[in-house]
């Protein structure tokens, strides 16, 4: 049987449309636009080996970890997500304020970190819970062996959600560069705080359906989800399994 963590990936995550100044900023930095699937120059502050984690993602911030699937699901992902979407009441956006710039691991992880409006915080949650069921196997499985999530309440959301970040401790955020290795930590801050200031409040009306086919280094945008669209009547599905 083949490996489930070499397979298809999909990830529920807030994506700014092509031609949005933060679109264009977060895909210059991590060198790699994933609406159109093309490599963009990094700018002469950033190295290529700087950006080897988080450059083949393009610029997200995860609402859902980008979990191990079966392709043969994505139908009823997608229209899962879909009916969660509708959930929200009418006129809901998902907005984010407060943006600070913040280094994380010890400085190999460079973040602009916001903090998400109420309907946010709860899409997060409805998504997470309503996809845990079409997830073969999760990223974290390798840190976990490792000794790392070992809370009790970690090893309560792997159990149930497959993940133990997110809920009361989620951490929203657009990663801008990983694995920093250069020499001058205090001239990068300085730099991505002027660069991402204009853009410390979002507004998102819509979330992004990412997936990261098996076999391939990069990550593309499936479709984007608007709020407020009601999903025809029938019924989704539960995926079986062998």
């Amino acid at each position: 049987m083949t490996d489930p963590r070499h397979g298809t990936r999909f990830g529920v995550y807030l994506c700014p449309p092509a031609g949005d100044p933060y679109y264009e900023l977060g895909s210059g930095l991590l060198g790699f636009d994933v609406r159109a699937g093309r490599e963009v120059a990094l700018p002469d502050f950033l190295r290529p080996e700087w950006q080897t984690e988080a450059g083949p993602y393009g610029l997200h911030l995860t609402v859902v970890e980008g979990f191990y699937t079966d392709p043969a699901w994505w139908p009823q992902i997608e229209a899962e997500v879909r009916a969660c979407l509708a959930c929200l009441t009418p006129g809901a956006v998902l907005t984010l304020t407060g943006g600070r710039v913040e280094a994380w691991d010890d400085g190999a992880t460079w973040v602009h970190r916001l903090d998400a409006s109420g309907a946010l915080l709860v899409l997060h949650t409805l998504l997470l819970a309503r996809l845990a069921r079409f997830v073969t196997a999760s990223p974290f499985a390798g840190q976990v062996a490792a000794g790392k999530y070992a809370e009790p309440f970690q090893q309560a959301r792997l159990r149930l959600l497959h993940t133990p970040r997110g809920l009361d401790s989620w951490q929203p955020h657009f990663t801008l560069v990983q694995p920093y290795g250069g020499p001058d930590p205090a001239g990068l801050r300085a730099r991505l705080e002027a660069l991402t200031a204009p853009h410390h409040a979002q507004t998102f009306r819509s979330v992004a359906l990412f997936e990261k086919r098996a076999g391939e280094e990069r990550w593309r945008v499936r479709a984007d989800l608007p709020l407020g669209t009601v999903p025809p009547p029938g019924r989704r599905g539960t995926p079986q399994t062998a």
